[in-house]
C-alpha cells in the first residue's frame, strides 16, 4: 500500500502534465490563426506548422503554416522577430 499511492499520484501528475501540452498547443494554433486572420486572409483551422529551415538560415526564422478546415486550403509564411516572441510579417505561401 505505501508503494501505491506515490505510484498513483506519479500517474496523475503525468496525466496533467500530458493534457497541458496539447492545451497549450491549442492556445498557440488558434492565436497564430487569429494573427493570420488579422493580416487579412483566412485562417480557421491550422493543420501543419514547420520552420523553413532552408529560409531561416542566417537571417529570421520563417515559419510555414498550413490552414485547412477540409473545405478550405491555405498556406502561408510567417516571418518572426529576432527573439521569436512575435510575428513580424504574413504572407501567403508561394
Amino acid at each position: 500500500m505505501k508503494r501505491i499511492l506515490p505510484a498513483l499520484l506519479i500517474l496523475l501528475c503525468a496525466s496533467e502534465i500530458a493534457a497541458a501540452e496539447p492545451l497549450q498547443s491549442r492556445m498557440l494554433q488558434r492565436q497564430t490563426a487569429r494573427a493570420i486572420r488579422n493580416a487579412g486572409f483566412w485562417c480557421d483551422r491550422i493543420t501543419d506548422a514547420r520552420i523553413d529551415k532552408a529560409r531561416s538560415a542566417g537571417g529570421p526564422t520563417i515559419v510555414q503554416v498550413t490552414c485547412d478546415d477540409k473545405t478550405t486550403f491555405a498556406q502561408y509564411s510567417l516571418t518572426m522577430n529576432a527573439t521569436n516572441s512575435k510575428v513580424t510579417k504574413i504572407e501567403p505561401w508561394k
